[in-house]
């Protein structure tokens, strides 16, 4: 992201902190009065979502620190690591929510339900505000991430209303324990989608919306490649894409040669949105009786048994 993008996009991480902030206190004083477990367990994954926008807020902020010696991708890792965070901690959150809620079905307890509406309504009003604030921050799997908890603050938030509504209009006791275990599981299945995309990109995995297959057949596509061995594809977060290959390009000149690798590169950036591309030619010899490249397996195993023989 240019500096000015990266600055909204703070801006707006700012706003929605002190805004989650000030529902997440109302919530905790209307959960105390009313006893509703059900304002308490929202109270308390806004809490969360406070210091999921804080790591947030952090890693865009070092985010916009450059690449150096140290750290020669720059630091856009920062998000999915914080990404990743915030959906662990999310599941131990759901966790203890829905033991609280099948403790509250087993046994109910009494609640007020005009304070629980109330503020109900006022979190979802606030919620819904700072969600479309943040959808449009950018900012990568961070920002958005913390975007979607929000937006499933809006849906409890929707959830809460209705039971308090089903209180105080059937006298249904069970409602306010049943919108907490409602609560918990909308938190489990976001967190468990944010944990499987953030692990996937710190695993190194190719990037969700690219086939392997298609890439490297495009590639052997263009004139002059033989051949597309040794690639890989991975990304360092959602916005960020970088590949590393050997093609095959025969007995060529060094103009040849580099003009071919230039006409691999627009391809895979104007094509796939790959930014960061490394191509090794190689000619049709050493891909079969002479790789450039080591076998990582291969070598360990070499060294393995190399060592094991001087002993």
């Amino acid at each position: 992201m240019t500096q000015p993008a990266v600055s909204s996009t703070l801006s707006r991480v700012r706003l929605a902190i002190a805004g989650v902030a000030v529902i997440a206190v109302a919530e905790i004083a209307g959960g105390v009065a009313s006893g509703s477990l059900a304002l308490l367990s929202d109270a308390g994954h806004l809490v969360t979502d406070s210091a999921t926008l804080g790591l947030t807020w952090y890693a865009v902020s070092r985010s916009r620190r450059p690449a150096g010696a140290s750290h020669t991708f720059g630091h856009h890792r920062g998000g999915i690591v914080a990404a990743a965070l915030n959906g662990a901690v999310l599941v131990v959150i759901a966790a203890v929510i829905a033991a609280g809620a099948i403790s509250r079905l087993q046994h109910p307890a009494a609640v007020t339900a005009i304070p629980v509406l109330v503020i109900g309504a006022l979190a979802l009003a606030g919620n819904l505000a700072i969600a479309v604030l943040l959808r449009g921050a950018g900012g990568g799997l961070g920002v958005q991430s913390a975007a979607l908890h929000v937006i499933a603050d809006v849906l409890t938030d929707a959830a809460v209303v209705v039971g308090a509504l089903a209180l105080l209009l059937l006298g249904w006791t069970r409602a306010d324990a049943g919108v907490s275990l409602l609560i918990a599981a909308l938190v489990f299945v976001g967190a468990l989608g944010l944990l499987r995309e953030a692990l996937h990109i710190l695993n190194e995995g190719t990037p969700r919306d690219l086939n392997l297959e298609a890439v490297r057949t495009r590639i052997a596509e263009l004139p002059g490649i033989d051949g597309v061995h040794d690639l890989h594809i991975w990304s360092l977060d959602r916005e960020h894409r970088a590949l590393s290959a050997h093609v095959i390009v025969g007995d060529r000149s060094l103009g040849e040669v580099t003009a071919m690798i230039r006409s691999v590169e627009l391809v895979l950036c104007e094509e796939f949105g790959i930014e960061h591309v490394t191509v090794q030619p190689e000619c049709p010899s050493c891909s079969v009786e002479a790789p450039l490249y080591c076998n990582i397996e291969g070598h360990h195993k070499l060294v393995h048994e190399t060592a094991r023989g001087a002993r």
